[in-house]
């Protein structure tokens, strides 16, 4: 079974200067927030709404990327760039042993501020499965709900959507920070894809608004927040180090813009927000963690945690493109720069044109049927991976250009599909390299490395075989640019996606949340955020996530660090 569902790219306005305050030697305020991405964002927002609490939040990137970066083709732009950690995978086994480019945010709204502004909720059955996991009915979908709706300021486009979107105004949001909402010109791609999809048993589909980008940063930091005077915001500030005083893991080191070393103290909570890569990174390094990893890298143990940095998962994307004899495709958008310039020009005049577009144009959710052997694996002896029915277990990204990771040629017009297994069972690492613990770390989602995550990448290949096929796409001349035939054999799938598959972005896990009376070692953080066995110190971000939900996880993460807010203020 398929479907196809909302995809909702951010929109909202450039992020105007941030007050950076003059830091001293060694301040102290009642909560200091470390990173300030998607979670920290909003977490100093909300606990600075209390004028008698005062905040500090520490990025360790730039305040802002440049105007241009508002709008969707930036985005290739700004990966691997100064606003990018710039991070690699380890090699990976799976993948002939490849390494990856990892792409994170080094910015303020953090990984917000450079993705590709997709913006999916997933099913409801994700958020009955963590209640269920962390025995909190707060944490279900009836609680949940009112989160997203809180987070969205929903915004149909100009003459309402486009005609196949399913689109029901009563689910969304509409005064909430995060700009959202359906595309505003129907791409010439969506109705085919729509009728292939629908030969497949395929539902219908929606996505983005005006293409500006609505980030954490530009969300919950607008000039009202900004301008609290109890709020203190300084970038180009990395954290460095945890510090213990007396029993409370209560201060944090960093480098100012200046390059000076700098301590905050938090009266309440030292709050950690720098994400499924840097959280446990800065922990590791000021000596927190499973005790052999930091012994190995020949640092001293001040608290083993043994969960720390394990449990990571990640999806893995497989990209694919066509080629077709429409003209309609984004190639020539992106290789001719007269073109480029007269859409530049139109979107700063009016915010209309072809720049107002997202990258990708929707996303096909689909679930393995019921009948295929994977259910009779081991692996998944246990139940569905995806946590219910109405679940999907990957999806379908589809792009209206070059999508392959090999560089497009000069001449053509191309479409493209790239695939996520949507709740991966492959459980990875984040550790310190032995050799360089204040080098990169050694990031290692193990992609591939169960039978259930194999299966399904190659199910949605073929899947996707199969639309590609369909008659509706005789007329546009589709020609594949790899050579996969739609009836290849498993062997030949699998080296396919062995050789062409790439390191996702959406990671989460890596200091994952876990009800109040597990035994120690199974996870990092109680049900109130805070670090088990430590005082002082608290983590909200992608890294408490303890599982994926059904799509990407820029959304999710928005609804927990809205939630953490609320414990954190004993709104619980």
């Amino acid at each position: 079974m398929v479907r196809i569902a909302l995809l909702a790219a951010a929109a909202a306005s450039l992020l105007p200067s941030v007050v950076y305050g003059r830091p001293q030697a060694s301040e102290t305020f009642d909560y200091v927030i470390v990173g300030g991405g998607a979670a920290g964002s909003i977490v100093a927002a909300r606990l600075s709404e209390n004028p008698a609490t005062t905040v500090l939040l520490l990025e360790a990137g730039p305040k802002c990327a440049s105007r241009t970066s508002r709008f969707r083709t930036s985005t290739p732009n700004l990966f691997m760039s100064k606003y990018d950690y710039n991070y690699t995978l380890t090699a990976q086994p799976n993948l002939n042993n490849r390494v990856l480019s990892y792409f994170r945010g080094r910015i303020l709204g953090g990984s917000t501020s450079i993705n590709g502004m997709t913006y999916t909720r997933g099913p409801a059955s994700d958020w009955d499965r963590l209640a269920s996991y962390l025995g909190d009915s707060s944490w279900a979908w009836s609680n949940i709900e009112r989160y997203f709706r809180g987070n969205e300021a929903f915004h149909p486009p100009p003459g309402g959507p486009f005609t196949p979107a399913r689109f029901t105004p009563s689910v969304h949001g509409t005064s909430g920070p995060i700009g959202v909402s359906l595309n505003q010109e129907t791409e010439w791609i969506i109705p085919p894809t729509l009728q292939a999809a629908e030969q497949e048993s395929a539902g219908s589909s929606s996505r983005s608004k005006d293409g500006k980008r609505s980030s954490a940063a530009t969300g919950y930091l607008a000039p009202p927040v900004r301008q609290r005077r109890n709020l203190v915001i300084r970038v180009d500030s990395p954290a460095t180090r945890v510090v213990k005083n007396g029993r409370r893991f209560d201060t944090v080191e960093y480098r100012d813009a200046s390059g000076n070393t700098r301590r905050a103290t938090a009266r309440r909570d030292l709050i950690l927000s720098a994400g499924v890569v840097d959280t446990p990174v800065l922990l590791l390094r000021s000596g927190l963690g499973p005790a052999a990893d930091l012994r190995a890298a020949n640092i001293s143990v001040q608290v083993d945690i043994p969960a720390l940095g394990k449990h990571f998962i990640e999806h893995i994307g497989l990209p694919m493109t066509w080629s077709v004899n429409s003209t309609l495709t984004d190639d020539e958008l992106d290789r001719n720069s007269t073109l480029y310039a007269e859409e530049l020009a139109q979107w700063r005049n009016n915010g209309t044109g072809r720049l107002t577009q997202t990258s990708l144009t929707h996303i096909i959710f689909g679930r393995v049927g019921a009948n295929e052997s994977i259910w009779s694996d081991a692996e998944v002896a246990e139940g569905d991976p995806a946590g219910g029915e109405g679940a999907p277990h990957y999806e379908q990204i589809v792009s209206n250009k070059w999508t392959t990771l090999a560089l497009p040629p000069t001449t053509g017009n191309y479409i493209g599909m790239t695939h996520f297994v949507t709740t991966p069972t492959s459980r990875g690492s984040i550790t310190l390299n032995p050799a360089s613990p204040a080098g990169m770390p050694l990031i290692n989602p193990a992609s591939l490395s169960t039978n259930w995550d194999k299966f399904v990448l190659r199910y949605a290949i073929r899947s996707t075989l199969a639309y590609m096929n369909a008659p509706v796409w005789q007329s546009f001349n589709i020609t594949p640019t790899f050579d996969l035939p739609l009836d290849s054999s498993d062997e030949e799938v699998d080296a396919f996606i062995r050789s062409n598959a790439f390191g996702g972005a959406h990671g989460v896990s890596t200091a994952r949340l876990g009800r109040a009376n597990t035994p120690f070692g199974e996870d990092v953080v109680g049900p109130d955020f805070r670090v088990k066995g430590v005082q002082g110190l608290r983590i909200v971000d992608a890294s408490v996530i303890p599982f994926m939900t059904n799509g990407h996880s820029m959304a999710p993460v928005y609804i927990v660090a809205e939630r953490a807010s609320d414990v954190i203020r004993g709104r619980n």
